[in-house]
């Protein structure tokens, strides 16, 4: 008996074989991989977004400094304005008290000869006093109460 028996030649190259586990652990990797460069996405986001508001931040701050020195400029500015006020209002009340004095000594020394020229004209004999008010009195009394 002859039998003939058929040979297959086979050549020795890499097989890959593809089973059901291979394709569940390369889904895995895939899906690992696109989760970690989501989150790597989502990192450069944040850190562009914190870069930027930092950024932000300091044109705020400088801008609050600038704001702060014209503050301060015109703080000093009104200081100045005041104290400017409070030396003209002492010079004005200076310069009132030293009329009102002025016009006092006046009156008391016209109220004097007034009343030496009556008590010479009436030690002559041809003059005869009449009552009249006192203007420094009248000052001290209210005029509206007459009426």
């Amino acid at each position: 008996m002859n039998t003939t028996q058929s040979t297959i030649a086979t050549t020795s190259s890499p097989v890959i074989t593809i089973t059901l586990e291979s394709v569940g652990v390369f889904t895995g990797i895939l899906v690992s991989l696109s989760v970690l460069g989501t989150l790597a996405v989502k990192l450069v986001n944040n850190l562009n977004n914190i870069s930027i508001s930092i950024t932000q931040i300091k044109e705020d701050l400088k801008e609050h400094a600038d704001n702060a020195e014209k503050i301060r400029e015109l703080n000093h500015k009104f200081d100045l304005h005041v104290q400017d006020y409070i030396n003209r209002k002492d010079t004005i009340t200076l310069l009132i008290a030293q009329v009102t004095q002025t016009v006092e000594h006046r009156t008391n020394r016209l109220y004097t000869s007034m009343k030496d020229m009556e008590n010479f004209l009436q030690m002559q004999g041809t003059f005869k006093i009449r009552e009249f008010q006192d203007l420094r009195k009248m000052e001290e009394e209210d005029p509206f109460n007459k009426l």
